[in-house]
């Protein structure tokens, strides 16, 4: 492996690493003989030793475990943008000064979308990886119960660990940064 040029950050902004934090979904994307596929994910985002990884898991018998049992390159979409229906929601709060800043701290942060590169690797159920794994996934506070039960807890399911290797940030200026892990 060879060193990263002096010019390329080393480290996930840290804007990056709040919004995996905070955000519920990713969008992953796999391929296979040249055709892509992309799914709607829970994830858990877990650093170690400076490293980032993104935990997911799946049923065996779906196209991105094919996938990624053959081509273990992925990619990772995550966004700070709210939809349009989130702007109706009623917050419970009318004529708030709460409600006022939160929705200016909102419109500041629905500008980026991040892309994150990675190797994923399915881990083996046997192994104690695997049980420390899936305690972290399911001890997510941002995934229910309902979902834990059917995405994580399933017996068909696997415990996927994808490891970052680069970040791409595009605002909505169509601003890019690149950062090589």
């Amino acid at each position: 492996m060879s060193n990263p040029s002096p010019d390329r950050e080393l480290r996930l902004p840290e804007h990056v690493t709040k919004l995996l934090k905070l955000k519920r979904y990713v969008h992953l994307a796999t391929a296979k003989d040249n055709v892509p596929h992309a799914s709607l994910m829970n994830y858990t985002y877990y650093l170690k030793n400076e490293t980032p990884y993104i935990i997911l898991s799946t049923p065996r018998d779906t196209t991105k475990y094919r996938n990624i049992e053959s081509n273990p390159h992925v990619s990772l979409l995550i966004h700070d943008w709210v939809a349009g229906d989130d702007e109706l929601a009623p917050s419970g709060r009318r004529n708030s000064l709460y409600e006022l800043l939160a929705n200016m701290n909102k419109a500041e942060i629905r500008s980026v979308s991040v892309m994150l590169n990675g190797r994923a690797r399915i881990i083996d159920p046997a192994s104690e990886d695997y049980k420390f794994y899936k305690s972290l996934h399911l001890n997510n506070t941002l995934v229910d119960e309902a979902q834990a039960e059917t995405f994580i807890q399933n017996e068909n399911n696997s415990v996927v660990l994808i490891t970052v290797d680069s970040c791409q940030i595009t605002n909505t200026n169509n601003e890019v940064q690149t950062y090589e892990l």
